[in-house]
């Protein structure tokens, strides 16, 4: 989300990781609206984008793309456009595609400066060359890009059901495959060196962009605490919780079967790293931890302390929805990585106290990052100017043809000392229900 020009307000939270200094990027933006206004569809739709471009999905099996989502268009082959703009390393980018008839009809990616756009490729079909074949043309502002034989060749085989950004995807797996043998074999004969300009497409939607659904479960609790980089846990006592801290417990092996054994080991072996699980609802993580190779099993488990002081082990599955959530969460407040995330976060507020949930963001608005904040809630009491600036505040607003339409709260340019909180729950706004017709 851009920050909007001159807001004074928590200056804080607009940070700026371009070189272009002028553009300014907010910590974060809060999403608010009506049940069944398309709040939920908004990041849905960003999931299955990610997955689609990932290759962790394709066009046949990506649901949100299917025609029922679209009932009340009149034309159901409409096509759908997915537009995200994103920074890497100081950088700018925009990329598009569209689907039409579950193929890609269009694609781009375009890196952005202050003084031009560059556009790295462009995909789309040709229809001017075959009706029984879908063609695409590719062109590209970039010489060494439309002059270089493998991408020539490379974008040519692209399926009309596959993303050239998700093939180059592969690709670029590959070659820092092929890269690692030339070390061993002093050379390499694979000449991808188009796929360098594809690379911050790449790393953001695979490493940067971050989406968490309610039902979302952080899977590295364990893992994070047994290599010592579970700091952000350690706040944990501060959300009166009861938990004094997070622990792993050791498991006895005789809690498994032979065969569970033999798949943990394989699970191990195969990756050659721990292996984190979720077996009746708990959270386990398996080690090899010598050179003999004897397992190792770990639980989470939380230490609570007695009137007396003593400390007691629960076990972390019997904890409250909202003390789990909160642990799901605490990530985000604890960037361990080298470089900054975009979390995308559905119902923040899920199973939480007001006060926590205004704890959470505002230990988040505070960390002196770059990275992002997305997310959907219906808590209203995070509506403060004292929290958030204006152009954090989004609402989602269903149309009555059944679109969505998401407007900031900066576009009415309240005075910074109305209540906000008020004026959303009389509709002052939008985005609330219309219980007219009670």
């Amino acid at each position: 989300m851009k920050a909007a020009p001159r807001l004074r307000r928590h200056k804080n939270h607009a940070r700026t990781p371009l070189r272009d200094k002028k553009k300014k990027v907010l910590k974060g933006a809060l999403l608010y609206g009506a049940n069944a206004s398309g709040k939920s569809n908004v990041i849905k739709a960003m999931a299955y984008a990610k997955e689609v471009i990932t290759g962790e999905s394709n066009l046949d099996y990506c649901p949100f793309l299917r025609s029922s989502h679209f009932s009340l268009v009149k034309d159901g082959s409409k096509k759908r456009d997915f537009t995200f703009e994103f920074c890497i390393k100081g950088e700018y980018y925009a990329y598009f595609f569209s689907v039409e008839n579950n193929i890609i009809a269009e694609e781009e990616l375009v890196h952005i400066t202050p003084n031009s756009e560059t556009k790295i490729y462009h995909r789309k079909i040709d229809k001017s060359k075959s009706v029984d074949t879908v063609v695409y043309s590719y062109t590209s502002d970039v010489e060494h890009i439309s002059n270089n034989s493998e991408f020539l060749v490379f974008s040519k085989y692209t399926s009309p059901k596959k993303l050239f950004l998700t093939d180059s995807s592969e690709k670029i797996r590959e070659f820092f495959r092929e890269l690692e043998l030339s070390k061993k074999k002093g050379s390499s004969e694979v000449d991808f060196s188009f796929l360098e300009f594809l690379m911050p497409a790449f790393l953001f939607f695979n490493f940067h962009l971050i989406i968490i659904f309610p039902e979302s479960k952080y899977n590295s609790t364990l893992s994070d605490l047994s290599s010592g980089n579970g700091n952000c846990f350690d706040v944990i006592k501060n959300f009166d919780t009861g938990i004094e801290k997070l622990n792993s417990t050791e498991v006895p092996l005789n809690k498994f079967t032979t065969d569970q054994l033999e798949e943990i080991k394989s699970k191990i072996t195969s990756s050659n790293k721990p292996y984190s699980f979720d077996l009746n609802e708990v959270d386990y993580l398996a080690e090899f931890i010598d050179e003999t190779s004897s397992l190792k099993i770990t639980k989470l488990t939380s230490i609570h302390k007695s009137k007396s002081g003593e400390e007691v082990i629960f076990d972390f599955e019997d904890e409250s929805d909202g003390t789990k959530r909160i642990v799901d969460l605490l990530p985000t407040l604890s960037n361990d990585k080298k470089f900054p995330l975009t979390f995308v976060i559905d119902e923040f507020d899920r199973s939480l106290h007001p006060l926590l949930s205004i704890k959470l963001l505002k230990l988040f608005l505070e960390t002196d990052s770059d990275d992002q904040l997305i997310t959907t809630t219906h808590e209203a009491e995070l509506l403060d100017n004292e929290i958030l600036r204006r152009d954090e505040i989004w609402f989602v607003q269903k149309e009555r043809d059944g679109s969505t339409q998401l407007y900031s709260l900066s576009d009415y340019s309240p005075r910074y000392d109305k209540d906000i909180h008020s004026a959303y729950l009389k509709g002052i706004f939008g985005g609330v229900p219309n219980l007219s017709g009670q």
